[in-house]
């Protein structure tokens, strides 16, 4: 609500708020443009989901669509990226890293930017400490893992590259170079 009033004040999108079914819809559903009509329509079809789908489904469906960079998106492609290994043999700190790379997947590289992935990484498990979700002894060995990267290459190359090349070329051909 206080990030839609300052919206509303500023005439345009200054502020997020959005809940992780509003990010479902806004990712799956509607455009990435930055008004207060989209953010209204993201709203209300969010609320629609929300009715139809229970909790567990509308996350499973958010970490199997979002963006967790290096062109992983869905959180089994990203626990490949990452660490070669299939998301439900993650730890809890790889896990913990993971779920920071999506507020800013392009900044939070952890190839390029460890430091500032730990930093995430650590806020992240703050977090699940706060709320109950792990306890103040598994925080602190947590906190002070290692990243343990393990680059996978299952998802580093594009899977099909004829229709890919197909699609740029009938673009090319309908709207020019």
């Amino acid at each position: 609500a206080r990030a839609a009033v300052k919206d509303l004040q500023a005439g345009e999108i200054v502020e997020g708020g959005s809940t992780i079914t509003q990010q479902l819809v806004r990712n799956r559903y509607v455009s990435r443009e930055r008004t207060v009509q989209r953010k209204l329509k993201e709203a209300c079809l969010a609320a629609k989901l929300d009715g139809a789908w229970s909790k567990d489904r509308i996350l499973t469906a958010y970490l199997n669509t979002v963006y967790y960079g290096n062109q992983a998106y869905g959180i089994e492609a990203a626990a490949q990226t990452y660490f070669s290994r299939p998301a439900k043999e993650l730890t809890l700190t790889q896990s913990a890293m993971l779920a920071g790379l999506t507020q800013a997947p392009s900044v939070m590289n952890p190839f390029t930017s460890p430091e500032r992935v730990r930093a995430r990484r650590a806020e992240v498990l703050r977090a699940m400490v706060e709320t109950g979700i792990v306890t103040a002894r598994q925080h602190k060995r947590a906190k002070r893992a290692g990243l343990d990267l393990r680059p996978g290459r299952l998802y580093t190359e594009i899977r099909e590259p004829y229709f890919f090349g197909y699609v740029r070329d009938r673009l090319i051909e309908v709207y020019g170079a």
